[in-house]
């Protein structure tokens, strides 16, 4: 059972008084809006009329109170329970457009839909995930949706279609500005400023808008003729399928399905003064909600969602992480969703303003990403896999009339650059692989008998030094992670010899080999360190791969014999 953390106001269970619950609830109800930018965009490129538009921002307010209210429900098939709002996310933006190209917001929705009953099916494979994808895999997934989304945005930003117009500079300098303010409070800020960084930007950004003209009178004729309440007309919503992008939406719901782990995680780490390591039924849950609310954006012909980092995050600095703010939160999405003024002046924000918003989240998911392919280190094999695949992912943004040219059979899977680079990645991830088992065979055989002597040991002495059936627990885990780190990375070139000792303060295991040391040893992730919007998915992430960590650990080498010593707090 968790353990409340001292410093939360407002732990998981609890219910705040009803004029804070309304004042949080609405707090995160603003932030999700934020990310109505994204279904704005897909909107624009599918070709639909501003009425339209103005009913599926609405609609999409609907599938996010149904996505926040699902995942905040501590269900026994599905829900992590925890306050962790999805949002529109980047994840889905690449593969979105051009579904929104080919076949509008028909295909836009039938293939959300597949994207989700994929991630629902990807809740059950969990333990494979460790194998398959690697800390370098998920990074890379994550570090490739940041580089799509920054390209358009940057485009965006930029205005390279209105370097005519003579208002062009002003534009231009709208966008700027609203990136610098986000910069700005992520880099200076502090608290909460860091984990609303966005919202605070986009309101300077149309502060400017408003000021330069930018931000004209059409814009609000529009929102003055939105009617203050109205039901959505929902005789838009139809479907269709797009079997040619089914990579690029598999692709897609991958790199969620890694994201809401490292979401979930930080949720459970944030509500658990205890916690030592991830509860995979728990995740499993969350991966289903999370499904089920892209499932809900797909139906109603919205692009996908996924789990918030900087909600979560937001949780931690706010001291109150109550599922009851969760169900709050939809409340007011609910509302919200029948005042078509407010999807009618998110409609009307200036394209420059939201390159701006893509750019600075490209950022910190590129960022993110980095710091999860780095979990491990880098070996050789990773760093040719990883950066061939991201040559050749490139290259599709670079030069598409390339391939374009390659038989029919391929276009599948090389029109999107998030499956280029998925599918080449892991690829070569398996092709680079070869070599490894064989080289390392005999001696694995030695340590896997080493390390259950060591279990049996520690088994066996545990109750003589009074140590806790968790502290044993943890270090048989952590031996056996990075003998496993060890083994696939073909450090070993001897079998490794293991010693244990107590001094009645903590449990130290020392494990001695020869050939070469690892490239990086971990402790556990800090969360002081969440403190910008993305840092939520990255350290969860981190904690998911990394499994239990020791407390403190050293490396002593000595020409070719390798000294790692794990220290275990009693």
């Amino acid at each position: 059972m968790a353990t409340r953390p001292p410093d939360l106001v407002y732990g998981v269970d609890d219910v705040p008084p009803a004029p804070k619950l309304v004042a949080l609830g609405f707090q995160y109800a603003v932030l999700v809006c934020v990310y109505l930018i994204i279904v704005v965009l897909v909107a624009r490129a599918a070709k639909v009329s501003p009425d339209v538009t103005t009913d599926l921002v609405s609609l999409a307010l609907v599938a996010a109170a149904i996505g926040t209210a699902v995942q905040a429900w501590n269900g026994r098939f599905f829900g992590s329970g925890f306050l962790a709002p999805p949002v529109y996310s980047a994840i889905y933006f690449g593969p979105a457009i051009l579904a929104a190209k080919s076949g509008g917001l028909p295909a836009v929705a039938g293939m959300t839909i597949f994207a989700a009953l994929v991630e629902i099916g990807l809740s059950r494979l969990l333990d494979r995930l460790r194998v398959v994808f690697q800390p370098v895999i998920a990074g890379f997934a994550v570090l490739v949706v940041g580089l799509q989304l920054g390209l358009v945005g940057a485009s965006e930003t930029l205005d390279v279609t209105g370097e005519t117009a003579p208002d062009f500079g002003w534009h231009v300098a709208v966008a700027f500005v609203t990136l610098a303010a986000c910069i700005a409070f992520s880099i200076w800020g502090r608290g909460i400023l860091r984990l609303v960084a966005t919202l605070l930007g986009l309101c300077l950004g149309v502060a400017l808008a408003l000021v330069t003209g930018v931000l004209g009178p059409a814009a609000f004729v529009a929102i003055g003729a939105a009617a203050w309440i109205d039901l959505p007309d929902p005789s838009f919503i139809a479907y269709s399928f797009e079997p040619a992008l089914i990579p690029a939406f598999i692709a897609a719901a991958t790199a969620a399905t890694l994201r809401t782990v490292g979401v979930v995680t930080t949720a459970q780490r944030i509500n658990d003064a205890d916690w030592k390591r991830p509860d995979m039924d728990n995740i499993g849950r969350g991966i289903v909600g999370d499904g089920l609310g892209c499932l809900a954006g797909g139906i109603v012909n919205a692009p996908g969602m996924s789990s918030a980092a900087s909600l979560v995050g937001l949780s931690s600095a706010t001291e109150a992480t109550s599922r009851a703010i969760a169900f709050a939160t939809a409340a007011i999405l609910l509302l919200v969703a029948f005042i078509p003024k407010i999807g009618a002046a998110i409609i009307a924000l200036p394209l420059e303003i939201a390159g701006a918003i893509l750019v600075f989240t490209a950022a910190f998911l590129i960022v993110s990403g980095i710091q999860v392919m780095m979990v491990r280190g880098l070996d050789l094999r990773s760093g040719f896999a990883v950066s061939i695949a991201l040559f050749i992912g490139l290259l599709t943004e670079v030069n598409p009339e390339y391939f374009e040219r390659l038989p029919d059979w391929l276009h599948t899977i090389t029109s999107d650059m998030l499956t280029v680079c998925l599918v080449v990645a892991i690829a070569l991830t398996l092709l680079f692989r070869i070599g490894i088992r064989q080289a390392g065979a005999a001696d694995w055989d030695a340590t896997d008998a080493a390390h259950d002597e060591l279990s049996a040991f520690l088994g066996r002495e545990g109750k003589a030094w009074k140590l806790g059936d968790a502290v044993i627990e943890r270090a048989r885990d952590t031996v056996a992670n990075l003998i496993d780190h060890l083994k696939e990375g073909a450090y070993l070139a001897t079998p490794i010899a293991m010693k244990a000792s107590y001094d009645n303060l903590e449990l130290t295991v020392m494990l001695v080999y020869r050939g070469r040391p690892p490239p990086a040893l971990h402790h556990p992730p800090s969360l002081l360190a969440a403190d910008h919007e993305e840092a939520g998915a990255a350290l969860g992430m981190t904690g998911f791969f990394l499994g239990p960590v020791a407390d403190r650990t050293s490396v002593l080498i000595s020409h070719d014999e390798i000294t790692i010593r794990l220290s275990f707090a009693a």
